[in-house]
């Protein structure tokens, strides 16, 4: 999305809707703002899909290079494979670099408690785990002091007392799962009025229209099959507009054989 298409757009009288990039300025500020308290959230609703995703929506409006837009974040309960693949390896990685820490720290007594406090803070600053609860504390173990060699017969074992710095770690679902919520967010982002020809365009309606390009898609990918578009050779550009013309007349037949045989399709007669 760029001020260019927003111009073209708004110039062939025309409305936009596209996912924002998550490096864009307004599409970061959003996101944001979409874990306070106050945002009102939609109640959550499905669409006519596979995979029987349900979706919350919240919408806003912004300004892009000088053009006012709608800003539709939609959480989703379907999480994008690659995003919970990442996740996981997240998750697992830290826990691998707890475990470490903890036992770094068991192997590292101190003969100052101050310095087992300082060791402390500076051990609470240093972490900042994402999906675990991390309780730590300065332990104080009195025990024996180690010597060389066979102690005196009858002689008391002389005491020392050492500082640990212990660490508690504890998975934390309800981290995890705000993580798995924010992940599965994107935004919208949209020149579509709220009501147009008499029809409110809601944030849901917006979400549908964006869903339903799938459809569209998926049927110029037959036009783009080596088998139909390679090897033709016409000699003029004028030319490859007009074949340009009739595959698409090509595609607007075959979408309607489509729409004149799907409704005798049934279990019976697949």
């Amino acid at each position: 999305m760029t001020k260019d298409t927003l111009t073209q757009t708004k110039a062939a009288n025309a409305f936009l809707i596209t996912r924002g990039p998550s490096s864009l300025r307004i599409v970061k500020q959003v996101l944001a703002e979409a874990d306070s308290p106050p945002i009102p959230w939609s109640d959550p609703f499905t669409l006519a899909e596979k995979n029987g995703a349900t979706y919350r929506v919240w919408e806003t409006a912004s300004t892009y290079e000088g053009h006012p837009v709608r800003l539709i974040v939609v959480e989703s309960s379907a999480l994008d494979q690659r995003k919970g693949k990442t996740l996981d390896k997240e998750r697992t990685k830290e826990a691998e670099l707890l475990r470490e820490e903890q036992a770094r720290w068991e192997r590292h007594p101190f003969s100052c408690r101050a310095d087992a406090e300082q060791a402390l803070a500076s051990l609470k600053a240093s972490l900042r785990p994402q999906f675990h609860r991390v309780e730590a504390a300065v332990e104080e173990i009195v025990r024996p002091k180690k010597r060389r060699g066979r102690p005196k017969k009858g002689a008391e074992p002389e005491m020392e007392t050492l500082y640990f710095v212990r660490l508690g770690v504890e998975f934390d679902p309800n981290a995890w799962e705000q993580a798995r919520r924010k992940a599965s967010r994107f935004v919208l982002v949209t020149t579509v009025p709220k009501e147009w020809k008499g029809q409110p365009m809601e944030a849901k309606e917006i979400l549908k229209l964006y869903k339903g390009q799938i459809s569209v898609e998926m049927n110029f990918s037959f036009l783009k099959d080596p088998f139909f578009t390679d090897e033709i050779y016409v000699k003029k550009p004028e030319r490859v507009a007009v074949l340009g013309y009739l595959f698409l007349l090509a595609l607007a037949i075959y979408r309607v054989f489509q729409r004149r045989v799907r409704p005798f399709i049934t279990p019976e007669r697949p």
